[in-house]
């Protein structure tokens, strides 16, 4: 089995506390038991200091939403108050883990949904920068390393950098510079990160709009970077250096397929074209030429010459393509390895149904349109639930939303 991050897990892929290895999408991850909250009317939370925040009652009925396809699922909050949420990401333990793009780093306990604040990152949160993606160490918490991406500077300046940070005891530490001074913009910033089942990391990022740096493969800007867990550039990598692939303008979702092994991104388009991509070594994308599939006379001579893989989806007009991750349960009938990617600007998840061979979107079904928001990202769990994380705090709500209790993690499985 493959999987986006690798957690918890020896050689012979099994978890610490059980002597079982539960395959997740994006990460490896317990085989805890996850119990519903059946929750949805708004709570108030309260915070102290660096303790954990109150959970939410456990008494109330979720709410039931019937999909255009017919099936119902039931979707409740599991956290609310949160500012931002930017990732999510399961922890050996089983318990969740996310960032909000002010800096702050919690533990989410799913069943009881109560959020422990473990730490807080000196970041620079300017429109779409700030606290971003985190991954596990393979081997936490053996080696306790956390990694996360994150914006500093100024406002005519800003920067991303790469860190870790050691987790001892309950809290995070200082942050270790893996890698810096990768340009910023307030926009365009990426940034994912994922362990693939090589053990080395995978970074996003985005082009800051500078789109020529999309096709220099010498910068890390417009590019999937794929580096060892010191941050250094991966052996193999296609130009020398930390460049995996190249020719990406905002990619914000990254999954491994667990079960191909395949590596999928989510990523914004312009006007038109946001694009779910099959990353393969040392490929281009094809931004800012290429948008989308290859379809136009310019695009097609383009990608002949620079070896372009065309997407596997595309959204015209764009609807803010975001985290992505793959189901590969039977709790959901007909999920079984669909993508789910969530969406900002189109305030949805969509469910992408791939074709044999995981090159070609065969159908996508829009859920939950409106309804919760603007969605940053989405988390498979051991069980077969689904977890989402609204967005509603970010400045660009634009009128639906923020509502009462956001930002929320929200859990969805079967009506029944």
């Amino acid at each position: 089995m493959l999987c986006r991050t690798l957690l918890a897990n020896d050689s012979a892929g099994r978890d610490y506390n059980h002597g079982k290895f539960v395959p997740s999408n994006r990460r490896y991850i317990m085989s805890s038991t996850f119990r519903s909250t059946r929750s949805l009317v708004t709570f108030v939370v309260a915070a102290v200091g660096w303790g954990t925040i109150a959970a939410i009652p456990a008494a109330q009925q979720g709410q039931v939403v019937t999909t255009p396809s017919g099936q119902q699922l039931r979707v409740e909050p599991v956290a609310t108050n949160l500012d931002t949420i930017w990732d999510m990401v399961w922890a050996p333990d089983g318990e969740m883990w996310v960032t909000e793009r002010g800096g702050r780093v919690s533990r989410i306990d799913v069943s009881s949904g109560r959020v422990t604040p473990v730490g807080e990152i000196d970041v620079l949160e300017r429109g779409e920068s700030g606290l971003m993606g985190m991954a596990f160490h393979p081997d936490f918490p053996a080696e306790p390393w956390i990694y996360l991406v994150h914006s500093f500077g100024s406002d005519d300046d800003i920067r991303n950098r790469l860190v870790r940070v050691r987790y001892e005891n309950g809290r995070i530490g200082s942050p270790e510079t893996l890698i810096d001074e990768i340009r910023g913009r307030g926009n365009h910033d990426g940034s994912r990160l994922a362990i693939g089942p090589d053990r080395l990391l995978y970074m996003t990022m985005g082009d800051a709009g500078r789109r020529p740096l999309s096709q220099d493969t010498s910068s890390l800007n417009g590019k999937i970077l794929r580096l060892t867990l010191d941050g250094k550039p991966a052996p193999g990598n296609p130009f020398d250096n930390e460049v995996w692939s190249w020719g990406h303008r905002n990619p914000q979702g990254l999954v491994f397929h667990p079960d191909t092994g395949a590596l999928y991104s989510a990523e914004h388009g312009p006007r038109t074209d946001d694009e779910v991509n099959l990353i393969e070594r040392g490929r281009n994308y094809g931004w800012p030429t290429v948008n989308g599939r290859c379809d136009t006379p310019e695009e097609r001579e383009f990608c002949r010459a620079y070896n372009v893989v065309e997407s596997v989806a595309e959204w015209t007009p764009t609807v803010g393509m975001s985290g992505a991750d793959i189901y590969v349960h039977d709790l959901i009938p007909g999920w079984k390895g669909n993508i789910l990617v969530t969406s900002l600007r189109g305030r949805s998840l969509f469910r992408v149904t791939l074709g044999p061979d995981g090159r070609r979107a065969t159908s996508i079904e829009r859920l939950f349109e409106d309804r919760y928001g603007r969605l940053r990202d989405v988390l498979v769990g051991p069980a077969g639930f689904i977890y989402i994380a609204t967005s509603n705090h970010d400045g660009r709500a634009r009128g639906v939303g923020p509502f009462a209790g956001d930002d929320k993690v929200l859990k969805i499985g079967p009506a029944s």
